[in-house]
């Protein structure tokens, strides 16, 4: 079955570019991915992905008996016979795997290098704000119309521009400024625009968060000796 020439140069650049997805997808779940970074950057990790879950996938292959991904080749391509279909379908899914792999792979080296170098290993101070610091804790949600809310964090939209940073809360409750009190809604969950919000800030929990200051404490104190003779 001879291929045109076109169609085999599509084949071989979808080879190229869809094992690369999974390993995106992987590393995003880890690490988020910055909503202001160029497409040609994610395009470039893409084809990153791909290639190191081929060389993967390669170097293994032989060791388990498994096929060649001759798909690389365009002569290969271009004399594809349908009884061969079956092992390009088997070396495929194992240059998919290659590259998830290779995805997650880099996704934890990222997090143990923030770790080491004491930074966030995130794009944005949002994405790390949800993943690193609201989770566990609850959350105050201030609104554009001045209500306030308290709630856990059931899903926020994350590597997305502010106005699109929505918010589901789990057991809402309302802000009470008579008593000053945070008051229990009807509500299970509630869903918020990102464009309706102002300001998140996670609660701490004295049994588990080591805080500099103590809750209410004056934070820089006057020294009241200072100017007197």
């Amino acid at each position: 079955m001879e291929l045109p020439t076109s169609v085999a140069a599509l084949l071989i650049a979808a080879f190229a570019v869809l094992p690369g997805v999974p390993g995106e997808k992987v590393y995003t779940v880890l690490v988020g991915w910055d909503w202001r970074e160029d497409k040609w950057w994610r395009t470039l990790r893409l084809l990153a992905f791909s290639l190191v879950g081929l060389s993967l996938y390669s170097i293994i292959a032989p060791f388990v008996s498994a096929p060649l991904p001759t798909y690389i080749s365009p002569r290969a391509i271009e004399a594809l016979q349908p009884t061969q279909i079956g092992e390009l379908a088997v070396a495929f899914l194992g240059h998919v795997l290659g590259a998830a792999i290779s995805g997650g792979a880099a996704g934890y080296a990222v997090k143990l290098l923030a770790r080491v170098t004491s930074r966030s290993a995130y794009f944005s101070a949002w994405d790390h704000f949800v993943n690193s610091c609201a989770k566990g804790h609850w959350v105050t949600v201030g609104l554009s119309n001045g209500q306030v809310y308290a709630g856990y964090v059931d899903k926020a939209d994350v590597s997305v521009a502010a106005s699109e940073r929505d918010i589901i809360l789990r057991e809402p409750a309302l802000y009470n400024e008579a008593d000053g009190m945070y008051r229990t809604t009807p509500y299970q969950t509630m869903f918020r625009l990102g464009s309706t919000i102002t300001s998140v800030a996670a609660v701490s929990d004295p049994r588990d968060d080591k805080r500099i200051t103590s809750a209410g404490e004056s934070l820089f104190r006057e020294d009241k000796t200072s100017g007197s003779e």
